[in-house]
């Protein structure tokens, strides 16, 4: 679990070597150590858990994925000054650097469920899964609104909104006890459609094709 995205990150660096993207790795961090330090100093953590799934569903989404990934990349998109198509690429370094220190720690505020497995295993894949989704899908929302595919666009900004509700849902049947083998054969759904979605992409498919 601790290891997971920071072995990521690291071989993505490795794999991109890129310089010019560490202002996002660094920007992500930072707001992951206020952020933390804000929940640890000033919220509760330990809630009372409400026997409602919609309840539950929402408080996960709203702290877990939506308001982190819609805020943190919102006021980046709207501070840097940098061209849209470093924007969108820095939206992946922006994120996993993010949540590799807000999710170990929101995994570790939970302490009545840290030694099951879904918090310690399938959630940070989970939300790995969610991180590349939603870089794949800034890409080519990017590239189809550029080339005027809109229907295209549409697809891709449906795509990015399930990638970050199905991790908040499938939380949310753990903890109101569903289940666990529906949870698994889920998660593994939406593991296995991220390399589909990526063989698409490649193939040309519900996007614009580079020009060599």
């Amino acid at each position: 679990m601790i290891l997971l995205l920071p072995l990521i990150l690291a071989a993505w660096c490795f794999y991109k070597k890129d310089a010019h993207l560490v202002p996002a790795i660094f920007v992500g961090l930072v707001a992951a150590v206020l952020v933390c330090g804000f929940r640890a100093f000033f919220l509760y953590s330990h809630r009372v858990i409400p026997f409602s799934f919609e309840n539950n569903m929402w408080y996960l989404l709203l702290r877990q994925t939506l308001l982190p990934v819609v805020l943190l990349y919102g006021l980046f998109f709207l501070i840097s000054k940098d061209t849209i198509s470093y924007k969108v690429e820095a939206l992946f370094p922006l994120l996993l650097s993010f949540y590799l220190l807000y999710l170990p720690y929101t995994i570790l505020s939970g302490a009545e469920h840290i030694f099951t497995t879904f918090p310690l295993f399938i959630k940070p894949v989970l939300f790995t899964v969610m991180i590349f989704s939603l870089g794949l899908g800034a890409k080519h929302i990017e590239k189809t609104i550029r080339g005027k595919r809109y229907v295209f666009t549409a697809i891709w900004i449906i795509i990015s909104l399930v990638s970050i509700v199905v991790p908040s849902v499938l939380e949310t049947m753990y903890i109101m006890d569903m289940s666990y083998l529906l949870i698994l054969g889920l998660s593994g759904i939406y593991s296995a459609a991220l390399p589909v979605l990526f063989i698409l992409s490649r193939l040309g498919v519900l996007t614009v094709k580079d020009r060599n």
